[in-house]
């Protein structure tokens, strides 16, 4: 009887285990012919008695994924033709600032590229940012160089009228080229003068004592910032001139050749670090730096959204510090009625060009053709050049 119980417990033990091979071996021919997207882990439980025997199943299945990419097509620009169409300009006119100044070696260099490649003679003429704006809007220029801040203001009837003496024809001036470099404002004195800000010069001018300024013509931004400051402590040109004083509104190179004859104490001007009139100011004469206060700063900043930078240590002799300055962009403007394929090629060659300009702009390296389209301010991109960038793929 107790040999018979026995092999009665084994033959139990022996199906259960038979019954748990077959359970195992079904579930794993299951997934052998199955395709999932993910991997699965199945459990299988048999209950022997007395006890309790798990067997676990995991099974990594294959995944197809099929992915289509659209590859980014190439940039097709349209190239130059052999001959000047009937239709575009004989001759343009580019207007810059003033010679010697920052901005006269960039309009030079455009001027040659389109002369030379274009077979579209090109004529440079000095000017200044705000007269420029005039003279586009009127049909007077063809290109001409301006700010990105500037903008804000001739799009504005009552700020212009008050700028300009005149509403600008907005319309008729659209951007070209925006972010041309960073432009600093720079000041400098002789040696020795004994105003430092324009705060502390109002006060010699109220108190009867001669003075005498330089900076560029009327409606540039170094001498609307002179202007602006000078109202802001009650001063006037004409009340500097009835103390006996000068102001002179002129070409950089001729302050500098008046300064060195004494005949000019505080130069005030807009350029790149290291432009070729500071530079010559600076290796003739012994200077000390003009300064900006705090307070005119912030004016200055929060009216007409100029920026605060510095010129860092060293660039002149007379930076024995990291000057504070006031920055801006400059830009290249053109009039509305010039030909969109013109402009166009005209924007292809400031974008493959650039150090053929470098060359003679040391500062125009901070050029950057694919981002310069974002920097024009409040200026309209002509259509001529947003074609260029977006067949560029600058632009979306």
């Amino acid at each position: 009887m107790g040999v018979t119980l026995s092999t009665q417990k084994t033959s139990s033990a022996l199906i259960a285990v038979l019954v748990v091979l077959i359970v195992v071996a079904g579930v794993a021919g299951y997934f052998a012919g199955s395709s999932a997207a993910v991997p699965r882990t199945v459990t299988v439980t048999s209950t022997v008695a007395p006890s309790v025997v798990t067997t676990t199943v995991t099974k990594t299945e294959k995944v197809t994924i099929t992915e289509t990419v659209t590859p980014k097509p190439t940039p097709t620009v349209t190239p130059p033709p052999p001959t000047p169409p009937p239709y575009w300009p004989k001759e343009v006119i580019i207007k810059v600032g003033g010679i010697g100044g920052a901005w006269y070696p960039i309009g030079a260099g455009l001027g040659d590229l389109i002369s030379k490649n274009l077979k579209v003679a090109a004529t440079v003429q000095p000017g200044g940012s705000g007269p420029n704006i005039l003279a586009l809007s009127k049909n007077e220029a063809d290109i001409g160089m301006a700010y990105a801040w500037q903008s804000a203001v001739a799009k504005d009837p009552t700020l212009a009228k008050d700028y300009w003496g005149e509403v600008i024809n907005f319309t008729n001036v659209k951007l070209l080229a925006g972010g041309l470099y960073s432009q600093y404002f720079h000041a400098v004195k002789l040696k020795g003068f004994p105003a430092s800000n324009f705060k502390e010069l109002a006060a010699m001018v109220k108190a009867g004592q001669r003075v005498a300024i330089g900076t560029n013509i009327r409606g540039t931004a170094e001498e609307f910032t002179t202007r602006t400051l000078l109202a802001r402590y009650g001063v006037t040109y004409d009340d500097i001139r009835k103390a006996g004083g000068t102001v002179f509104l002129g070409s950089h190179t001729d302050i500098v050749q008046m300064m060195r004859e004494g005949k000019i104490q505080v130069y005030i001007a807009f350029g790149g670090i290291g432009y070729s009139a500071m530079v010559e100011a600076d290796t003739t004469m012994e200077l000390e730096p003009f300064y900006l206060t705090d307070e005119d700063f912030e004016y200055m900043t929060k009216t007409f959204g100029f920026k605060k930078a510095y010129i860092p240590k060293g660039s002149y002799r007379w930076a024995k510090e990291d000057y504070p300055s006031l920055v801006d962009y400059p830009v290249f403007l053109c009039r509305a009625t010039l030909p969109d394929d013109f402009v166009y090629q005209v924007a292809k060659l400031l974008d493959e060009n650039k150090d053929y300009i470098v060359a003679a702009a040391k500062y125009f390296a901070e050029f950057n053709p694919k981002e310069n389209w974002k920097l024009g301010g409040l200026w309209e991109l002509h259509p001529g050049a947003a074609k260029y960038y977006k067949d560029k793929g600058y632009m979306p």
